[in-house]
């Protein structure tokens, strides 16, 4: 696994020299729409209305589930392949 997850399951984050605002040229909503849609495999997704966050601090990003609720293995190894491809390649 690339990133780390808290204690408690709860919070994904990933930390790369590569991740800084705005280099690419996209906005903060415009990169959660791009994850939204990679993370459901759905290009109707709509970052707002689904169950997870996403906050970007200068090389550092974490994602949580809106709920509370545990990230399952899934979810994690999910976001873990998606998030390098999105924030490091864009």
């Amino acid at each position: 696994m690339r990133g780390t997850v808290s204690n408690d399951q709860r919070v994904y984050h990933y930390e790369s020299p590569f991740l800084m605002q705005g280099e690419n040229g996209l906005t903060l909503s415009q990169l959660r729409a791009l994850f939204i849609k990679s993370l459901l495999k759905n290009e109707r997704a709509k970052y707002v209305t689904e169950n997870y966050a996403l906050e970007k601090e200068h090389r550092r990003i974490n994602i949580w589930r809106k709920d509370g609720k545990m990230l399952s293995e899934e979810e994690l190894l999910k976001i873990d392949e998606i998030i390098p491809q999105i924030f490091e390649t864009n």
